[in-house]
């Protein structure tokens, strides 16, 4: 540059031109500048457009943003883009060549993405500040929002990766073991090498590939960790027995949480380690739902909302993460487990959860299909049972309570009433069974008119349970005093609802759709009989 031109500058001219001369073009936006030689943006501007109108320096556009460089610079730059500017419009040959120019780069960018397509192997490309350039399909889909290699490296490891970026600068490749950060709060470990260009490749930056570590960090040691959860799991009698040996076994052989809990679909918790209160539940949903919508972990970092709640819920004064695993049977979520972490979990951990959550819910699948089964034998002896009553026993008050005694006792409920219309088309109590006084208040004060008439109105069976729709309905006292299975029978004689067989149990029940059907029958042939009986007392009457 002549003297003539800078001889007479200002010091902060000065400052801009030293960094124009020691900074690539794209580290020379106004922001950067300003931050570079320590002045405010509009110092710097002003100064930009005083060496610009003397032609010491020039820019060009990229987007909205201005890179500004010494005037040489911009001469190549100028000229590059008045070149495509003067090229022909017209000249359609001139056109095609470029067309099919792109098209050979797109063909050839499609052929290095497939060999770039390695299950187990991150390969990218990064400038010198290692801003991320190129990458395969593995990383990009691990790391979609990664704009910088840093933005991925646990914070710790940063100044190793400085050392490693400085080793590959010098022009010999280097390797280190990285973790990188899938989710917040998740690590998977690489092992990691920088590759610098070789003659021939572009400069300014560097190759990186990065080989998963995961399967080599899975010791034998958490095979069979994994095997025995698997195993006591399988054995466990029923789901209370199941969680408690599947999260015991995670906590003491594969990762010691601070605390931990299993909600299931419903945010009921199926077990816990700590006291849960409803606001507590509130602000866990959240984060939950959000696992079991994605069908995959979630994780929480040190300074999340989620993971304060659960420290301050458990007292746990190091708790550092925070993780939900789905539990997934087929294309859907039952529930999740929760983890209360004192470190950031690492990948393999994860899957090491996520193998131990498949088989509850393969366990848990189990033990309903197990009661599935018991429940539908239990609806043919309950139809043989009352079946018999009815067939033996005229008697209308005698028939209705042998008939609910049965059906309690065959189908496991604890409580139960009977209901028939008089004829005021009332509903009048005929015979109860176990009925806690709160229980029998709310039917007479009408607490559960809204279901009696869906069994009316539909004259099916209405079946609730804490996993359907409907329990949230149900009055807070019901659930309060620890129902879990409502069973509303319509007892019908042909297509009309004259009455109904109400049966409560703090048992979870699990029916299938044949079972049902079954019970209804039950309600259509105590239906018959009462109309039966009816009839024979109309006669009698009219013999008298």
């Amino acid at each position: 540059m002549p003297m003539t031109q800078t001889d007479d500058l200002s010091d902060t001219e000065h400052l801009i031109l030293a960094y124009l001369q020691s900074h690539t073009p794209r580290e020379c936006m106004l922001d950067k500048i300003s931050t570079g030689i320590s002045k405010s943006r509009a110092t710097v501007l002003k100064y930009l457009g005083m060496l610009h109108a003397r032609g010491i320096i020039g820019y060009t556009f990229i987007g909205r943003s201005k890179l500004w460089m010494l005037k040489e610079a911009a001469g190549v730059e100028e000229r590059r883009e008045a070149a495509v500017a003067a090229a022909p419009s017209g000249d359609s040959q001139s056109l095609a060549s470029l067309a099919f120019e792109l098209h050979k780069l797109r063909l050839r960018e499609a052929e290095v993405v497939e060999a770039l397509d390695h299950p187990e192997t991150v390969v990218l490309t990064v400038t010198d500040d290692l801003t991320i350039v190129g990458k395969n399909r593995l990383f990009a889909s691990l790391f979609p929002g990664a704009v910088s290699l840093r933005d991925v490296v646990r914070p710790a490891q940063a100044v190793r990766l400085e050392g490693a970026m400085a080793r590959a600068g010098a022009g010999t490749p280097a390797s280190l073991e990285l973790d990188l950060m899938e989710k917040a709060g998740i690590f998977r470990p690489y092992e990691v090498t920088l590759f610098p260009p070789r003659p021939g490749e572009p400069a300014g930056g560097m190759a990186v590939v990065g080989e998963d570590l995961s399967s080599r960090r899975r010791t034998r040691r958490h095979l069979e960790a994994l095997l025995s959860i698997i195993r006591a799991a399988g054995s466990a009698p029923d789901e209370e027995r199941l969680l408690v040996e599947a999260m015991t076994g995670i906590r003491e052989k594969l990762l010691p949480y601070l605390h931990a809990a299993v909600f299931m679909a419903d945010m009921r918790m199926a077990y816990a380690t700590f006291a849960l209160t409803g606001s507590v539940r509130d602000g866990l949903a959240p984060f939950l739902a959000r696992a079991m919508t994605a069908l995959g972990t979630v994780a929480a970092g040190k300074d999340e909302e989620v993971v304060r709640l659960l420290a301050a819920a458990t007292g746990s004064t190091s708790a550092a993460s925070a993780v939900a695993v789905p539990i997934l049977e087929e294309e859907r979520a039952t529930g999740a487990v929760l983890l209360l972490l004192d470190a950031p979990a690492t990948a393999t951990d994860v899957e090491n959860v996520e193998m131990v959550a498949d088989e509850i819910a393969s366990a848990l699948k189990m033990q309903r299909l197990d009661r599935e089964r018991s429940e539908y034998v239990n609806t043919f002896l309950a139809m043989n049972r009352i079946s018999g009553i009815l067939n033996d026993t005229r008697d209308e008050g005698s028939m209705l309570a042998k008939s609910i005694d049965a059906a309690m006792e065959s189908l496991g409920f604890e409580m139960g009433c009977v209901y028939l219309r008089d004829e005021a088309d009332e509903m009048v109590p005929r015979v109860q069974r176990n009925m806690p006084e709160s229980l029998r208040l709310m039917c007479l004060s009408g607490s559960f008119d809204r279901l009696f008439d869906l069994a009316f109105r539909e004259r099916r069976v209405v079946y609730i349970t804490r996993g359907t729709p409907d329990y949230a309905g149900l009055p807070p006292d019901v659930k309060a005093s620890g129902v879990a299975t409502v069973l509303i029978m319509p007892i019908r004689i042909g297509d009309e609802v004259v009455g109904l067989l109400n049966m409560g149990s703090r048992d979870e029940k699990h029916y299938m759709a044949t079972s049902l059907e079954n019970i209804s029958s039950i309600g259509l042939q105590l239906g018959m009989a009462l109309e039966r009986s009816r009839l024979a007392r109309a006669l009698e009457g009219d013999h008298a």
